[in-house]
């Protein structure tokens, strides 16, 4: 339970800043020329397809998960159910640089981001089995197959350009960026086939698995250690549509991870049986009980590949399409689709409308189905103080904070662009 609980916790950057823009669509003031700028920002998101804020409230933070919360989870679950969440911190500078091959419309982008990420799939059956034991499916063989996690912790440190282009008075831009990843903490767990069979009487249990389980150095932990190094790459371009509204196509992250050659690795294809414990002396429970079952035991059954070794796993890549049309001095909105690619992402379908109350303060409306979870409603407000800096705070689930019992996921961001 306790492991499960820390992986849940653990679900609360094109270039960084570039990259929440294209997720959370805060691109409130547009840049209408090159300038020099610093950009710091945050933003996290969780969901799941089928576990409410209300359970994972109490479960994250505190609380009595009463009968009466599992059961309406219980109701949402399907056979493949998913959940993930996505924390970063980053701090960008653009540089502009006149005399670079003899243009003076690119800048360069120099930041550093902390990103930290989960994702996982799992069957109803293993939601249930974890929450509440083996003893409801006596006699009964529960699905654990497909079941999936992807945990990571990792640094970055970016360096590219942006290209300004000019198309009858309005600003296109296209840039590319190469990061170096510095790679704190990595956990991965696959479940190609996997089965638990409970005796109705609970005098014997089956276990069949078939599973991978790979984890980075479990003796460097903390923003020190380097476990690991890779790379990935940026992209994005704009395009100016006759009618004057704006395309925009970016590809970020698409990259691996090389984690080193003391990372752990667990797998089997094997089945473990057990039926009990053996008490040769009543006198002396507690040695006849620890002898029989143990930690090491259990691994040692369910393990037929036990080492360290070096493995590599590809960045989860996400692709970002939307159009933006202004409609008038008051209003501008914007549709789009997002997908996060290898990490149980559901496409993120979303529009977004923006209202001018007046030219240094800009509200966002947001509407938009899938990503970790399902239906979600925004509200955010940018301010802008004499041209000298931008401001915004929002959230893409409002529904989170006023209807946790019937929501699916939670987000939130909160940045700053200073002007030089």
């Amino acid at each position: 339970m306790r492991s499960i609980k820390n992986i849940i916790v653990l679900l609360f950057s094109v270039f960084a800043y570039l990259t929440i823009s294209a997720q959370n669509n805060i691109d409130f003031f547009p840049d209408t020329t090159q300038q020099f700028s610093v950009s710091l920002g945050s933003n996290f998101v969780y969901g799941s397809s089928a576990i409410n804020n209300d359970f994972l409230n109490k479960f994250i933070y505190g609380g009595k998960i009463e009968r009466s919360h599992k059961d309406k989870v219980y109701k949402s679950l399907s056979a493949n159910n998913r959940l993930g969440g996505d924390l970063n911190y980053e701090i960008n500078v653009e540089i502009p640089i006149d005399t670079l091959f003899k243009k003076t419309n690119i800048s360069l982008i120099v930041g550093i981001e902390n990103n930290e990420h989960v994702d996982a799939r799992f069957t109803s059956d293993f939601f249930k089995f974890t929450f509440d034991g083996n003893k409801q499916f006596a006699g009964e063989s529960i699905d654990i197959r497909g079941t999936n996690l992807n945990y990571f912790k990792l640094q970055k440190l970016n360096l590219g350009l942006i290209n300004y282009r000019y198309f009858d008075g309005k600003l296109a831009k296209e840039g590319i960026s190469f990061s170096i990843i510095k790679a704190q903490e990595s956990k991965l767990i696959s479940i190609n086939e996997g089965s638990i069979f409970t005796e109705e009487f609970g005098r014997e249990i089956d276990v069949e698995l078939d599973y991978l389980y790979q984890e980075s150095d479990t003796a460097k932990k903390g923003i020190s250690a380097f476990n690991g190094l890779g790379v990935s790459v940026d992209l994005f371009t704009e395009f100016i549509l006759k009618n004057g509204g704006k395309i925009y196509l970016g590809i970020e992250d698409l990259g691996f991870v090389h984690w080193n050659s003391n990372s752990l690795k667990i797998a089997t294809d094997s089945t473990f049986y057990y039926e009990g414990v053996v008490v040769n002396n009543i006198f002396d429970l507690n040695d006849s009980l620890v002898s029989g079952l143990s930690r090491d035991s259990i691994i040692d059954n369910l393990s037929t590949k036990n080492e360290k070794g070096a493995y590599n796993v590809a960045m989860p890549a996400s692709v970002n399409i939307n159009y933006t049309k202004v409609l008038n001095e008051k209003w501008k909105v914007n549709v789009g689709i997002y997908q996060k690619i290898l990490s149980n992402y559901y496409p993120l379908i979303s529009i977004n409308g923006y209202y001018s109350f007046n030219p240094k303060l800009i509200g966002r409306l947001h509407l938009s189905y899938g990503g970790y979870g399902k239906l979600n409603t925004g509200l955010a407000f940018s301010k802008s103080v004499k041209n000298y800096f931008d401001i915004f705070i929002g959230t893409n689930n409002i529904e989170a904070f006023i209807a946790s019992s019937s929501s699916y996921s939670n987000s939130g961001f909160i940045g700053l662009k200073a002007y030089f």
